[in-house]
């Protein structure tokens, strides 16, 4: 990958970072609400392949360090996951 790509990728998820820092707490609700509604409608099937889709997208288009950064975000929430549901059990 050239330096000018890189840049620009860094450069967007910067952008997004910001965006996603900045949504207020009506646009959190509002997004709740939309991601609740497919989880009903289509199922825990459809919002897998939906996220499973949205990650791959992150990891094919990021630098190795954003790539660490995601696994390891997407371990914790695992771990936590796993946690949670023996706790349960």
């Amino acid at each position: 990958m050239d330096e000018d790509l890189k840049t620009s990728l860094a450069n967007n998820a910067k952008a997004w970072l910001a965006l996603s820092l900045s949504i207020s707490d009506a646009e959190k609700v509002a997004f709740d609400k939309i991601h609740d509604d497919f989880l009903s409608t289509y199922g825990p099937q459809f919002m897998v392949k939906v996220y499973r889709n949205m990650v791959d997208r992150i990891l094919r288009h990021s630098s190795n360090e954003e790539r660490e950064k995601v696994m390891g975000a997407f371990k914790d929430a695992m771990d936590q996951a796993i946690d949670g549901h023996h706790g349960t059990h």
